[in-house]
């Protein structure tokens, strides 16, 4: 099982990533559960920050359709490793709408958190409030 963590930034005219969530979110349902892909998206300001996880070929083809996608630019991988399992096993995909607060998705967040190892975890601390 493969685990890719990486940061983007989104490329709409309104300079908020969270305009892009919608069709984001469309396009990962239809896709992810088919191809096994699971995950955690959040977007703060102008970034993007992901974990996708999977089998080799599915997180490779990912991938490439990210690095294709006109929605981001200057993906940066933060981390490349194999895991022994899923750590965000029960979900497609798992993203902040933007009717709910800001404390509630951090609420939520940690809970997402909470069976995922340190090193994952460790990219989405510095975006949450202590």
């Amino acid at each position: 099982m493969r685990q890719v963590v990486y940061r983007s930034t989104t490329t709409t005219p309104s300079g908020r990533a969270a305009d892009d969530i919608p069709g984001i979110v469309q396009d990962a349902i239809a896709r992810n559960g088919i191809e096994g892909i699971t995950g955690l998206l959040y977007c703060e300001d102008d970034s993007f920050l992901q974990v996708i996880e999977g089998h080799e070929e599915s997180i490779e083809e990912l991938l490439d359709r990210l690095e294709a996608d006109r929605r981001h630019r200057g993906i940066r991988i933060l981390s490349d490793r194999q895991i022994p399992w899923r750590e965000f096993g029960g979900w497609t995909m798992a993203y902040r709408d933007r009717r709910e607060s800001i404390d509630a998705f951090d609420e939520r967040l940690r809970v997402l958190l909470a069976g995922v190892s340190k090193e994952t975890v460790d990219h989405f601390r510095a975006l949450m409030p202590a």
